[in-house]
């Protein structure tokens, strides 16, 4: 992360001290949402119950910044039950200074474990968490080790990685302000805040990619890298990313802006064959919108320029929009979930939600304390289980009536732009959703979706979920009569009437008589009909779609003492007696 320029939001922020971490340092906040988090004792078996996707890139990922391990794995049930395929957790190596959460970005070397948990306690988590069949991704800050202010690097650093050779600059540069952000050697060479080191070296590699299959060992799924755009590709004689890759983890970095200021498209692309990427710009739009009550017609930065969506990772906000004092650390928590929602319900990428910490000012958040549970809002909750009841479904993107529409092949999330309740409709984009008439899973309302519209109520919350694991869950109305025709010799008999998905839904006889159906009734006819004649039932209804459905029945109605005349011919049988019964 880095200090470029102000937001086009037109909040700038600052360099706090020389101690803020790459997390901090390394990065332009261009408006990201934040998410506010709540607690519950959800108890929810083991073993898929909660219905999670098993890839990891089918789902969203939970940010439990700041929490020990042991808070996580405690947590695992709750976190299951509200839809998160994943789990990240906070560095876990060896860090300069106490307390302060940006001292966990300042890392000494690169074993395994500190205050907020040791490799056993990693180890215990990755268990528990895949009971629930949730994954593990540990932030691994690779870019730079800690650094003093006084011109020299730590002298508490790992004494294997003492030597100038690892590093880039032997001389330690306090400020990243003299960067040149628009220049690709500058961002990948120079110091950030703390002395940067030199991924080109074959010692620093092998360093990096211990760690990863200590990583791996204790059972960890995937690895979030810090400062990513810090480090250099293959393309640019570096072969740090195919080295410390190559365990079959997931991998995603956080890549803010792009590679360079001025774009590095073809870099980005190169980036996303080792690892995932994340769409700052694109996260800050969304957010950004929500913020201002407006939606934006842009569907994603890179993955309008050669990106595929399924190597990018979006946020409504990041640990340090919220913690360096950012743009979104005075955002209300209303404004978080419905930008959550937007991305978190789309297909192929992933969101990213922050467990604010309860802490506001830069200075006062401190690490090993969990954060806000408001992850388990029912808000929030829902667009993730929407998330993973859609795997595989198409997606259509949209806006209208000032919402956000995420269409998928089974349902829809709706999010209104400027919060609160509303009666809506808005495009059914591409005619993605099948039509029916579906109940908003968290305000229990209901919408009507069309092969071009959808209608209905959003909730206070401002969002809506709906679905139907992809199947049309109103099928065509129909109507019946049983039975459909019968002669009958008593004086009357009984019809039974139904309609299915109907509304409206009535009878009438040739005898005059009429009435509603509802979804059952039972008829009593040949009261007023002679013997001899014919009884027509007629049941119509409106469907779903507005057609009309009808069902008709006729009746005869016979003397039961008339003469029936038997003939047989015994021609062909030749029987010498035949026995004939008449009743």
């Amino acid at each position: 992360m880095n200090n470029e320029t102000k937001s086009r939001f037109g909040i700038g922020r600052k360099i706090a001290s020389m101690f803020l971490s790459a997390a901090l340092l390394a990065t332009t906040f261009t408006g990201l949402g934040s998410v506010l988090v709540a607690s519950s004792n959800i108890e929810v078996s083991a073993a898929g119950s909660a219905n999670l996707p098993d890839n990891i890139q089918d789902g969203n990922i939970l940010h439990c910044f700041n929490w020990s391990i042991c808070d996580i794995t405690a947590s695992i049930p709750e976190i299951a039950e509200a839809g998160f395929t994943s789990v990240q957790t906070s560095p876990l190596r060896p860090r300069d200074g106490q307390g302060i959460w940006y001292w966990l970005y300042q890392p000494l070397g690169f074993s395994l474990g500190n205050d907020l948990g040791s490799a056993e306690d990693l180890k215990a988590l990755c268990n528990k968490a895949h009971e629930y069949g949730v994954k593990v991704i540990v932030d691994v800050v690779a870019n730079h080790l800690a650094g003093w202010a006084d011109g020299r690097r730590n002298a508490n650093v790992d004494g294997s990685l003492a030597a100038d050779e690892y590093y880039h600059n032997t001389q330690y540069n306090t400020s990243a302000n003299n960067v040149d952000w628009g220049n690709r050697w500058q961002v990948t060479h120079c110091n950030i805040g703390m002395p940067d080191l030199n991924s080109e070296h074959a010692t620093v590699q092998a360093k990096v990619a211990g760690l990863v299959n200590d990583l791996k060992g204790c059972g960890v799924d995937g690895i979030r890298w810090d400062a990513a755009k810090h480090i250099s590709l293959p393309s640019e004689d570096c072969n740090f990313w195919p080295a410390v890759t190559s365990a079959g983890l997931f991998n995603y970095g956080e890549i803010l802006d792009g590679p360079t200021n001025s774009g590095g498209d073809n870099l980005m692309v190169e980036y996303t064959k080792y690892i995932g990427v994340t769409d700052d710009n694109y996260s800050g739009e969304i957010t950004g919108a929500i913020r201002d009550g407006k939606v934006t017609q842009n569907t994603g930065k890179w993955a309008n320029r050669g990106v595929n969506p399924k190597n990018i990772v979006y946020w409504p906000e990041s640990h340090d929009t919220y913690c360096n004092n950012g743009w979104t650390n005075g955002l209300s928590e209303d404004v978080m979930d419905r930008a959550y929602a937007v991305t978190a319900a789309r297909g192929q990428s992933q969101t990213l939600y922050l467990s604010r910490p309860f802490e506001k000012s830069h200075s006062s958040i401190c690490y090993n304390k969990k954060g806000s549970t408001h992850f388990t809002s029912k808000q929030v909750a829902e667009v993730n289980k929407f998330k993973n009841a859609m795997v595989g479904q198409k997606e259509y993107l949209t806006t209208g009536d000032n919402c956000f529409v995420v269409c998928r092949g089974g349902g829809a999330v709706i999010v209104n732009a400027s919060g609160g309740s509303k009666d809506v409709t808005v495009p059914n984009g591409g005619g993605t959703v099948p039509a029916g008439t579906y109940t908003d899973k968290i305000s229990g309302s209901t919408f009507t979706v069309t092969s071009s519209t959808i209608s209905g109520h959003i909730g206070d919350t401002g969002i809506a979920v709906f679905y139907n694991g992809g199947v049309d869950p109103t099928p065509s109305g129909s109507v019946s009569v049983s039975p459909t025709s019968k002669s009958f010799t008593d004086s009357t008999m009984t019809v039974t009437l139904t309609a299915s998905n109907i509304s409206d839904a009535t009878y009438t006889t040739s005898e005059g008589d009429s009435g509603s159906v509802g979804t059952s009734k039972t008829i009593t006819i040949g009261s007023k009909t002679a013997v001899g004649g014919t009884i027509t039932v007629t049941v119509t209804g409106t469907k779903k779609d507005g057609t009309k459905a009808t069902a008709t029945g006729t009746y005869t109605k016979q003397d039961k003492d008339a003469v029936v005349s038997v003939y047989f011919d015994n021609a062909s049988y030749n029987w010498n007696e035949v026995y004939a019964y008449v009743y």
